[in-house]
């Protein structure tokens, strides 16, 4: 999910009269602000797109502009107690289903270790099959929508064969076809893509960014503009990631050192710090990217430029089939881990298949 709100964007193509607060995604929000705009509504959207690249964002928007009480025009006006009250999470007509608020809600503080139960979409279904309280529709929004148990896609369903007239589904996923056809096939898609990295760097500068740490962060985090948003908000968290690469690429360079952090990356899994070790696993995946474009000659679609002299100088030491070989066994190692395989052997054998700097 966007952890920070974009900014107000132009209006593509002039089909809408009012911006929404969204940076890029133009084709998306055309049609989701025509929609709203004329109250031709579909029943259900799935919007899919990499984790951080606004889909959380895009989905608390549209059910501003549903409920907003300015003119059809100006929605979401952002200012009414409607609008604001949906940023803060507050609006009666609104409901927000996650593994957190489930967990929440059992007082429970395992969210990433659950799914979303069918004991969840029970009782979403007998909150939305009530009529909207204050405006003319009732919104849910299902972030983590692939993350849904068996039960609970069924139960989904149901709602989805017949839904009230006056309720909004907006599901959130990575990938559509993470989905069942069952459910894809019922929901309007809304596919949202990585922005370009001038786009995410000229919205960092605009917010006063600097210009060389903007373009860093734009390509670090490879279009997705809420993740962009948060780092330039947060300087802990850019050393945290800074950290994180400078840890990478000792793996990379060093057999021994790759082996201890691989150790300690299946310890960290092992405690339920899952989201951690597959950030990490992500951010290897670019490292060994960007040796493979070094390699390639193609080096300006780098993510971490800034490590440019220090990745080139790895890069010299291979050939292209050795960088191929460390980007696969690092992929199939979050493929694995997926599968629920034992940590500590996926990535023990993910860092002995990478090759040896000469």
């Amino acid at each position: 999910m966007t952890a920070a709100d974009p900014a107000p964007a132009e209006a593509h193509s002039g089909t809408t009269t009012h911006p929404w607060p969204i940076v890029g995604h133009a084709v998306a929000v055309d049609l989701l602000a025509r929609a709203t705009r004329t109250g031709q509504v579909a029943h259900a959207y799935l919007i899919t797109g990499p984790e951080g690249i606004g889909r959380f964002t895009l989905a608390r928007t549209v059910a501003q502009a549903l409920l907003c009480a300015a003119a059809p025009e100006r929605r979401p006006c952002g200012d009414c107690s409607a609008c604001q009250r949906v940023a803060r999470g507050v609006h009666p007509d609104v409901s927000v289903i996650s593994r957190e608020t489930q967990a929440a809600s059992e007082e429970r503080g395992d969210a990433k270790h659950t799914r979303i139960s069918i004991e969840t979409i029970r009782n979403l279904r007998a909150t939305i099959a009530l009529r909207p309280m204050e405006g003319r529709w009732r919104v849910a929004i299902i972030t983590e929508s692939e993350r849904l148990s068996r039960d609970a896609f069924d139960a989904l369903l149901k709602t989805l064969e017949e839904p009230p007239p006056f309720v909004v589904l907006l599901l959130i996923a990575t990938e559509a076809e993470a989905l069942p056809d069952t459910i894809r096939s019922r929901c309007q898609p809304v596919p949202l893509e990585p922005l370009s990295r001038s786009a995410v760097a000229a919205e960092l500068t605009r917010r006063g960014v600097p210009a060389a740490q903007a373009t860093t962060i734009a390509s670090l985090t490879r279009g997705r503009i809420g993740h962009a948003l948060a780092l330039a908000a947060d300087p802990e968290a850019l050393q945290e990631q800074s950290a994180a690469v400078q840890a990478g690429l000792e793996m990379i360079e060093s057999p021994l050192a790759a082996l201890a952090a691989a150790r300690r990356l299946a310890d960290a899994y092992r405690r339920g710090q899952r989201d951690a070790v597959e950030r990490q696993l992500d951010l290897l995946l670019g490292l060994w990217r960007d040796l493979l474009l070094l390699a390639g000659g193609c080096d300006e679609a780098m993510v971490n430029a800034d490590q440019r002299d220090r990745l080139a100088a790895l890069a010299r030491s291979w050939s292209i089939a050795e960088v191929l070989c460390g980007l696969t066994a690092t992929y199939q190692a979050l493929g694995d881990l997926a599968l629920n395989a034992q940590p500590r052997l996926v990535l023990d054998h993910m860092v002995m298949q990478w090759p040896q700097p000469r």
